[in-house]
């Protein structure tokens, strides 16, 4: 089932704060305390992200440590997002 992630309890609470702007967000996690991998965001978290960020511009860092670490921009993780521009109503459309 659906839960929510830290990515999205994070631009929830900014967006709530009153922040209307991202440039990256931080990803660390592994099973029970132990990092292993590179951890990716989830799909919804994605979306969410897709939503409130530019997707070439911001930035996602999945870290290992402080020293191992991989950055890449939202649009290279979610290509062909559903974002909110295509919900912009375009002259002769409809």
């Amino acid at each position: 089932s659906m839960t929510i992630c830290a990515e999205r309890s994070a631009i929830v609470q900014a967006i709530a704060a009153g922040k209307q702007s991202f440039r990256s967000i931080a990803i660390v996690g592994g099973k029970h305390g132990k990092i292993e991998d590179y951890c990716a965001p989830c799909g919804v978290c994605r979306q969410v992200m897709a939503e409130f960020c530019h997707p070439e511009e911001f930035q996602i860092i999945m870290a290992k440590s402080p020293e191992d670490y991989q950055v890449c921009t939202l649009g290279e993780l979610l290509p062909k997002a559903f974002l909110p521009k295509i919900l912009e109503v375009e002259q002769g459309y409809f």
